[in-house]
């Protein structure tokens, strides 16, 4: 569950750069229209980093379509400004965890087969999670003694 609930917040960031019609989706449709906007993961990897916790790299591909090559170009650039700005920071939904992203690219804009124009980008992204750990009983009470040692002589 914490893939989709990533993959919907990286869509819902993505989707604050873009005009308010456009459609966010999670695969690529037969029929996108000039309104479509589709984030999808690509790859994923895990990196051992301590023995408390671990890095989930994972990669999004945002694919932007439109009636024409300036227009997706355009929304691109507003989504990559959007992440590069910063040291951007996408907050997981449901959660005060947050997703760092490590950079984005894009390609040149091409004319898909039904006549409307795409671009592809790829968003590298990364999330620490925590170990499960062994979990204790905890000490409810604790009873001190004292001795006391008077020194003879």
């Amino acid at each position: 569950m914490a893939l989709l609930n990533e993959l919907a917040s990286v869509g819902a960031f993505v989707m604050s750069a873009l005009p308010t019609d456009a459609q966010l989706k999670y695969e690529v449709p037969t029929e996108p229209s000039a309104s479509t906007v589709v984030v999808r993961m690509l790859t994923t990897d895990t990196e051992s980093e301590t023995g408390y916790h671990y890095r989930v790299d994972r990669s999004y591909q945002i694919v932007i379509y439109g009636a024409d090559s300036p227009t997706v170009l355009e929304r691109m650039d507003a989504v990559s400004r959007l992440l590069n700005d910063r040291t951007t920071l996408i907050p997981i939904t449901g959660s005060l965890r947050y997703i760092r992203t490590d950079g984005f690219g894009y390609s040149a804009a091409f004319r898909t087969e039904s006549g409307l124009w795409a671009c592809v980008g790829v968003l590298q992204t990364e999330v620490r999670e925590a170990r499960t750990q062994e979990q204790y009983e905890k000490i409810m009470h604790v009873y001190p003694r004292y001795e006391l040692r008077i020194p003879v002589g």
